[in-house]
């Protein structure tokens, strides 16, 4: 942290900032971290931009527990990450505030009031846009009571830098096709089908396979099974067989953290260098609904 940022003597994990208030814990696994000591609902200080900014950076998942947010909060907060976009899934976006998008299994009227089961592959938030997101935050509305419904994390720098130092160079100059209508077709299986304009107006998009944060300068694993169709310029048994192994491994439990949601969390994340999934909940008795933004990227390197 800055020369604000104290240690706390009785937790030689954790850091108060100074200046803000804020109380900066690292979470039990291999990334992210806790922050308390602030209420988002009211308007941050500079101070409080900077230091969850930076906490952001270097921990890339950040928590925020017991947080009373309404949609007006929600959308103000992503603001600190970048700036919040509408979600080209029009059916689940909040009528007020359309950079809310909410992911639900309720059913009100005979509608659903939420994308049911998106995320459950891994994915970077829109990977298969030429932009893809900066940040993505995800607020718990209302959680299941009993268990379930848990989201994973797995860190892409960490994955990459595991790798053995031959297949590092040989994924270096690859790049990897990644097709919207893929993604779509996974995730929304109950929404309405893409007609052949929406198809056409959605085109693939190509992406190195090892993209370089354009802040910090490392290097991390930029493929999903969420998205993409195959490694451009290699033949279709060995892309198979390379993405097979790529997509096992940026799941291996070294890199992974998982967050169990309590109402009131709010967590944003680096979609730059993490990838995120989905878990599933008993969803005949809990309701789950979750308010998402996301914040616009740039064009991967």
């Amino acid at each position: 942290m800055t020369s604000t940022a104290a240690r706390d003597e009785t937790d030689p994990g954790t850091f108060a900032d100074v200046q803000s208030g804020a109380v900066i814990t690292p979470l039990e696994g291999p990334l992210g971290c806790r922050i308390s000591g602030i209420n988002l609902a009211e308007p941050l200080s500079d101070d409080m931009v900077r230091s969850i900014r930076e906490a952001f950076l270097a921990h890339r998942l950040v928590v925020f527990p017991d947080q009373e947010l309404d949609e007006a909060a929600l959308v103000r907060v992503s603001h600190v990450f970048g700036d919040p976009v509408v979600h080209h899934v029009g059916e689940y976006l909040d009528q007020e505030f359309p950079q809310i998008m909410r992911l639900s299994n309720n059913v009100v009227d005979g509608k659903a009031l939420g994308a049911p089961n998106n995320g459950i592959y891994w994915h970077s938030d829109q990977i298969f846009r030429e932009q893809p997101m900066l940040a993505t935050l995800l607020y718990g509305v209302r959680t299941p009571v009993t268990s379930g419904g848990d989201t994973l994390f797995s860190d892409m720098h960490a994955a990459f830098d595991a790798l053995p130092d031959e297949l590092q160079q040989r994924l270096l100059p690859l790049k990897a096709v990644h097709s919207f209508v893929a993604s779509y077709e996974r995730n929304y299986v109950r929404a309405r089908i893409l007609s052949a304009q929406e198809k056409a107006d959605n085109p693939d998009v190509v992406h190195p396979v090892v993209r370089t944060h354009p802040q910090t300068g490392r290097k991390s694993l930029f493929v999903d099974p969420d998205s993409v169709t195959r490694i451009q310029g290699l033949g279709e048994q060995e892309s198979d067989e390379l993405l097979t192994f790529l997509f096992a491994h940026i799941a291996d439990d070294r890199f992974v953290y998982r967050h169990a949601w309590n109402q009131g969390d709010l967590a944003a994340w680096d979609n730059r260098c993490l990838m995120h999934c989905a878990t599933g909940y008993d969803e005949t008795s809990e309701i789950r609904l979750m308010f998402r933004t996301q914040t616009q990227g740039d064009r991967p390197f």
